[in-house]
């Protein structure tokens, strides 16, 4: 049989029958597993998945409420993510290492999703160093500091005060009980030297009496014993002049700075550069506490300096070293820290009650006055002001489990939230402080009402682009069914073989076009028995008109044999 008769399908439509119907391994479906037909089942498998997905999404109102909770899940996830991965790096020195620790288990009870991290550091300077290289968000730093005023306060951890402790000498008992024992003899001997010459300078008043001269010697006597009576006054004097009680005083002395303290060189050259004592004509040392008891027996040094909180562990422990034999140490007192102050903004005038460093015997045993500065809690200006906030609040409403944590060591108190203050408080620290912190409403209300409002237009802009590609989709089947008419219309005029030939094959390729377009596209009903009717009408063009072609060349070659005949 002559090929391209009408009950012939094309090769394509062969091609989609046999992957759409039969086995991928042939006919045999045993043989499905030992063929290389896995790419026919897996294009199978994905046609057969988007046909699925096509019917589920025309269930608009399923569609609808499994898109707004999966919405709902993605925002709630994000949410948690994000608040999840807030860490908070503090810097912070050995002295405060342990309030950091402290603060970190209170943050880990209250707020699941703020977590404390320490950055150790060997002091101020260093955590200053960690904050500007951005090593750490927080730090703890001095208030004397000058690195102290490049980032924001988020509260006051306590006030630091100096003191000049000058130690308790030995004993009045202890030294009259030295002397006895080492000069107890010359005690004795001037006993009776004295007595001898007081019996004979009374022999002498008496001689001289009767004699004309007695006026003139009874004057002597009395001058010698004013001059006696001058020289006790002047050793009381001398005493005195020894003991120290000023801060120019310290000029030629052995002063200590106490280290694990906030006591440093610079402090104490702040103080006496102010009264005039240059630091070079000052013998300064520093003194582990541990070593200070031991120190101060064997009158290492005439002062010590220490720094820290009025009732912490620094002062406490330097007092208590100081004292000897039940003697409390004397204080010498900043009397300029007013001055002091007004000079440096950064310290400010104290006056330290009696008996704040010890009540037994109570140091100081007067009011003192000396100089304090703070101790702050600093965070970047560039750092969550919600999470700072957060902060602030643990902070602030903890400081009394806080302050039993470290007794004596921390007083927390708030900046000053005025305009005009000296210490900027950082814009989340202010805003729980001043009531003004912000819910989520707060926030977002406004950008979800314009938001509201905005969404509308781009709704519309997505249906208008949505309406444009479905017009896009329908023009392009159109194309698609213009193409099988306009080789209808071709089919019928061909005039050759290879002409029909050539026409099979472009509906061939037009067949396998418009399969792959209603694997991409959902064709409705019409569609389908459009194109079924067209490619029928092709495929019947195209069969007719090949088989007149052959029809009327089998006439043409009858004609010329029985032409030759006759002519023969």
């Amino acid at each position: 049989m002559p090929p391209g008769l009408p009950h012939r399908p094309p090769l394509a439509m062969k091609l989609w029958l046999s992957r759409r119907f039969s086995w991928p391994g042939g006919t045999d479906p045993a043989a499905a597993g030992r063929s290389s037909g896995r790419h026919m089942s897996i294009e199978s498998l994905e046609h057969m998945v988007r046909n699925r997905v096509r019917l589920f999404l025309r269930h608009t109102w399923l569609v609808a409420i499994l898109g707004t909770a999966v919405l709902v899940a993605a925002v709630w996830a994000a949410i948690t993510i994000t608040a999840d991965t807030d860490h908070l790096r503090i810097a912070a020195g050995p002295r405060d290492v342990r309030f950091v620790q402290a603060l970190s288990g209170l943050l880990t009870k209250q707020h699941h999703s703020l977590h404390l991290l320490l950055v150790p550091t060997s002091g101020p300077t260093a955590s200053a160093e960690a904050m500007s290289k951005d090593q750490a968000d927080f730090a703890i730093l001095p208030s004397n500091l000058d690195d102290s005023l490049n980032w924001p306060v988020v509260a006051i951890l306590r006030q630091n005060v100096m003191a000049l402790i000058v130690p308790a000498p030995a004993s009045s008992k202890t030294q009259s009980g030295a002397a006895s024992a080492g000069a107890g003899t010359d005690t004795k001997a001037g006993a009776k030297a004295a007595a001898k010459a007081k019996s004979a300078k009374n022999g002498k008043a008496a001689k001289s009496s009767k004699s004309a001269k007695g006026s003139k010697t009874a004057k002597a006597a009395k001058s010698d014993d004013t001059n006696d009576s001058d020289d006790t006054s002047d050793s009381d004097d001398s005493g005195d002049s020894n003991k120290l009680e000023k801060v120019t005083q310290l000029s030629g002395k052995r002063v200590g700075i106490v280290t694990g303290s906030e006591a440093t060189r610079g402090l104490l050259d702040l103080i006496l550069s102010h009264y005039g004592v240059p630091l070079t004509k000052v013998t300064v040392s520093e003194v582990d506490p541990k070593d200070l008891t031991d120190a101060i027996k064997n009158n290492q040094f005439d002062a010590l300096f220490v720094a820290g909180a009025a009732t912490g562990q620094a002062i406490s422990s330097a007092v208590t070293a100081a004292s000897q034999n039940g003697v409390a140490p004397s204080f010498i007192a900043i009397d300029q820290a007013d001055g002091i102050a007004k000079r440096n903004p950064a310290f400010d005038s104290i006056d330290i009650d009696a008996g704040t460093f010890g009540g037994v015997p109570p140091t100081p045993d007067d009011s003192l006055k000396s100089l304090s500065f703070g101790e702050y809690l600093v965070a970047r200006k560039s750092f969550s002001d919600s999470s700072v906030a957060s902060l602030a609040k643990s902070l602030y409403t903890s400081r009394q489990s806080l302050a039993l944590a470290m007794p004596g060591e921390v007083k927390i108190e708030a900046p000053s939230t005025d305009k005009d203050a000296d210490v900027v408080s950082h814009p989340g620290a202010l805003a729980y402080l001043s009531d003004s912190q912000q819910s989520f409403f707060d926030k977002y209300g406004d950008d979800i009402f314009y938001g509201m409002l905005i969404f509308p237009i781009f709704g519309s802009a997505i249906a208008g682009i949505a309406s444009y590609l479905r017009r896009d989709t329908r023009t392009r089947r159109l194309r698609l069914l213009q193409r099988v008419l306009d080789l209808v219309r071709k089919a019928h005029a061909a005039q050759s073989l290879e002409t029909i030939d050539q026409l099979q094959l472009d509906a061939d390729n037009l067949v396998i076009a418009i399969i792959h377009q209603s694997e991409h596209e959902e064709f409705d009903e019409t569609v389908r028995m459009s194109f079924a009717f067209a490619l029928d009408q092709l495929r019947f063009a195209i069969a007719g008109r090949r088989h007149a072609i052959l029809d009327h060349a089998g006439a043409d070659a009858g004609t010329g044999k029985g032409g030759k005949a006759a002519a023969a």
